[in-house]
């Protein structure tokens, strides 16, 4: 009996709750919010910077420091000459000698350096 008891309560209150269908509670109605858009700015064109690159280093290409020799006892200019592959016309012109036998023993003599020709 009791269960009979509790079945009829249970259904007595999910009846109630789901209410009658002459009621005038309505739901309340939905009001429209008008969501601001943004207008498109004016259409504007660029023109394309091309940027070139810069180099970060420069190559330097160093000059070659003057090869000298040093006039020892028994040198002669055309020995000198001979040893760094050099004309001996080539060497006296560069150092300012006239005679190739008036060099002396001291005397610094500057190699002249020869360019080898590309092929």
């Amino acid at each position: 009996m009791k269960i009979f008891l509790c079945a009829i309560i249970g259904a007595s209150f999910i009846l109630g709750a789901c209410g009658s269908s002459d009621s005038n509670d309505a739901p309340p109605a939905t009001t429209e919010v008008e969501i601001p858009t943004e207008t498109p700015a004016e259409e504007v064109t660029e023109t394309p910077v091309v940027v070139e690159p810069t180099p970060t280093a420069e190559i330097v290409i160093p000059t070659p420091a003057p090869l000298i020799h040093t006039v020892q006892p028994g040198n002669s200019l055309s020995q000198i000459a001979q040893s760094y592959g050099v004309p001996i016309e080539l060497l006296a012109a560069e150092n300012g000698i006239e005679d190739y036998n008036l060099i002396q023993v001291g005397q610094e003599i500057v190699i002249p350096l020869i360019e080898d020709e590309e092929e």
